[in-house]
């Protein structure tokens, strides 16, 4: 058990003074630089569990409570959102990836039968028809004739 005592500021006073008077020096201090020499091996965690004493049992026990609790909430929120995660992942996968692939697909063949379309209406151009007439069939004895186009 500690006992205090209750030092007045006169005595204090009187006590600086003193010292001063003795050794004449105004930069002197109650500290020595070899008290501190012993606390080197002393790490910073040390010093962390130490600080334990200064707070009180009772909100120890409430604080590390909260802690718990809170990391509890937080594994419980982070396993759900990576069980979600792969469920919609997988979902998409399955559902939209084939769906996807037949729009490409059906995108190539229109882009494809276009393409057919635009060289069936070239050809028919050198022949000498319009893209939009139906073709007259030739009769084998009738020479060709060349029609420019616009007539």
């Amino acid at each position: 058990m500690v006992k205090l005592e209750e030092v007045s500021a006169e005595q204090f006073d009187d006590v600086d003074r003193q010292t001063l008077s003795d050794d004449g020096d105004d930069n002197y201090s109650d500290f020595s630089d070899d008290d501190f020499d012993d606390d080197e091996d002393e790490s910073i965690l040390d010093r962390i569990a130490a600080l334990k004493e200064i707070i009180p049992l009772k909100h120890r026990n409430k604080l590390a409570s909260g802690a718990s609790t809170l990391t509890s909430w937080s594994k419980t929120g982070a396993t759900f959102v990576g069980k979600s995660a792969w469920v919609i992942t997988t979902s998409m996968l399955l559902l939209v990836l084939p769906l996807a692939l037949e729009i490409e697909k059906e995108q190539a063949l229109v882009a494809y039968e276009k393409e057919a379309m635009q060289q069936q209406g070239a050809q028919q151009m050198l022949v000498g028809q319009q893209p939009g007439q139906p073709q007259q069939p030739q009769q084998p004895g009738q020479p060709q004739q060349l029609t420019p186009p616009g007539f």
